[in-house]
């Protein structure tokens, strides 16, 4: 696999509308995933091939958990396994094509009782260009089946890093 493009992020609390970097007690947190689209992430027609936003989405999710408090070794280190993905999907608005400096803008939009909703918009200056959403579950040891994973009760403090309050 290749080495990721030039990949930059930052991690503001801040609706996906927003524009203001102020911190925003019990709103949900934001981070921002910047990507130079290659020719390597495109398909003859000189677009994004649509895997490559996956790739870009599981980046963003993982470095907002990561700047949330909630990275993969921070779980590890507290007997989880990961935030692995159970549903995705997007919507495409605009073609988004080589050369095109897109963000990836990324956030926790609710939590069930054993998931997590992470929302996705993919903008290019102040166009939206296409929407995504990934549903994760913290994943812990199956206690009955050694090797296998179940989903886990989301707690109140796991859903205080991401900006959600009880």
């Amino acid at each position: 696999m290749a080495e990721p493009p030039d990949l930059h992020a930052h991690t503001a609390s801040l609706p996906l509308q927003g524009a203001s970097d102020a911190p925003t007690h019990g709103q949900p947190r934001v981070s921002v995933l910047e990507v130079h689209v290659e020719f390597g992430h495109c398909d003859p027609a000189g677009i994004v091939w649509y895997p490559n936003f996956y790739e870009w989405f599981d980046a963003a999710s993982h470095r907002l958990a990561e700047r949330c408090g909630a990275g993969l070794h921070t779980l590890r280190a507290q007997g989880y396994v990961g935030l692995p993905l159970m549903q995705t999907g997007s919507t495409y608005h605009r073609p988004v094509s080589f050369g095109d400096d897109v963000r990836v803008l990324s956030q926790v939009s609710g939590f069930e009782r054993k998931s997590m909703r992470v929302e996705h918009r993919v903008m290019r200056g102040d166009e939206l260009m296409l929407e995504g959403f990934e549903v994760r579950f913290l994943g812990e040891p199956h206690p009955d089946h050694p090797g296998r994973l179940r989903a886990a009760i989301i707690p109140a403090d796991f859903k205080a890093r991401f900006g959600f309050v009880a």
